[in-house]
């Protein structure tokens, strides 16, 4: 790709043709640095190999290079309206360390925009640590929606969706297929319960019904078959058009596909996911983005690659768009109802009272993208993206007041 293309793609890419001029490829100013950092933990065990027996089920990555592609795309504009971005990976042994790390950061390099990769609870003392100091933290792999509701703070930004909102966007297309009484099979692990309950939560927010709640327990010991056989748990009074299944290890999920009592879609955990991005998406300017990230990571790009590259644009768009240094300008600028493009179709922007990001959510298979949500039909009174995860009368958070 010539220069002259990677300009226009990086315009497309970040929508800042509004002050392209061509006094600003010649302007004298002193050139600006801007520094956005990364944070991550060193082991962090959600990025351990899913592994049955001696099979590697899944192998999860840190989302660090979504943030290198956001900030190559900046580069090539950087250098049209003199300024220099840079991104600093921070990586520490434990969460507590983590707003430590935050803290030494702003103060001795002046960083004031920082991509969160760590769990939900990693959150709290952090956004305790730096409460009512210039930062925003911008969250890119937590969907637990605590953080949204009771812990959410003013410095923080969810650019992930919510598993409220993944859930939505999910049981709006099963209702809208008229598939509206389902079977929920539920694992042993803490976040299988979250999902299960957004789900069942989902399900009632859209008139849906929950016939039955069945936990299950991965393995083959016959002592145990009511809790690991698939056509047992399956085997419920009341008739279902659906199974939804919540299995963070990925053990007992992939063996219920055909193994059902009624042949049911699967969805959840395999077969049908909610997910913020997949690298099949064909639409808006995801090829594009899905090529640029495979050529860098030599992987498929996931949704947390996909959220560390949209906090990245957020920031740069700020900075561009405002044409300023200051941090409140562009704080202001992010958090004021400003419109980002993500490449999912609707023009995205930060809720006012749970700084969650706005966004589509992709219902996708293995291998292909089968629709996204919003789905058509389900309408709100101002803005659609909004019925998906908690709208402002339905959310205990008020950043807004």
């Amino acid at each position: 790709m010539t220069s002259r293309m990677r300009l226009a793609y990086a315009l497309a890419v970040w929508g800042a043709c509004g002050f392209c001029s061509p006094g600003a490829a010649q302007d004298t100013e002193q050139r600006q640095k801007m520094t956005i950092g990364y944070v991550e933990i060193d082991g962090d065990r959600r990025y351990e190999p899913i592994k049955a027996d001696r099979l590697i089920l899944k192998v999860r990555e840190h989302p660090f290079d979504g943030a290198r592609i956001g900030l190559d795309d900046a580069k090539v504009l950087a250098r049209v309206l003199k300024i220099d971005f840079e991104l600093e990976r921070i990586t520490v042994k434990a969460a507590a360390d983590i707003a430590p790390a935050v803290q030494q950061a702003m103060s001795a390099r002046d960083i004031r925009f920082f991509l969160v990769d760590a769990p939900a609870e990693a959150f709290k003392p952090l956004a305790d640590a730096v409460r009512g100091r210039e930062v925003l933290l911008f969250n890119i792999t937590s969907p637990d929606d605590a953080l949204r509701r009771d812990l959410c703070a003013r410095e923080v930004v969810h650019v992930f969706p919510s598993r409220s909102m993944s859930m939505d966007g999910l049981v709006q297309y099963l209702v809208s297929r008229k598939w509206r009484d389902f079977l929920v099979l539920q694992g042993q692990q803490e976040n299988d319960a979250l999902a299960a309950k957004a789900f069942e939560n989902s399900a009632k927010k859209f008139g849906a019904r929950i016939v039955a709640n069945k936990p299950f327990k991965a393995g083959t010991d016959p002592r145990e078959r009511e809790l690991n056989n698939p056509a047992l748990l399956s085997a419920v009074s009341r008739d279902y058009d659906v199974v939804f299944i919540a299995d963070e290890d990925f053990d007992f999920v992939r063996q219920v596909p055909f193994h059902l009592v009624k042949p049911r879609p699967v969805v959840g955990s395999i077969d049908l996911e909610p997910l913020a991005w997949h690298w099949t998406w064909d639409h808006n300017g995801a090829p594009q983005v899905n090529s640029r990230f495979q050529r860098l990571a030599r992987r498929n790009m996931e949704g947390t690659d996909w959220a560390a590259w949209m906090a990245v644009k957020i920031v740069v768009q700020a900075a561009l768009r405002t044409k300023s240094a200051d941090f409140k300008t562009q704080r202001d600028f992010i958090l004021g109802g400003a419109s980002f493009d993500g490449d999912k179709g609707l023009a995205m922007s930060i809720r006012p009272w749970d700084h969650q990001l706005r966004q589509a959510i992709l219902l996708a298979t293995p291998y292909y993208v089968t629709a996204s949500a919003p789905v058509e039909g389900f309408l709100h009174q101002t803005n659609v993206l909004d019925t998906l995860g908690d709208d402002e009368s339905q959310s205990p958070c008020r950043l807004n007041k």
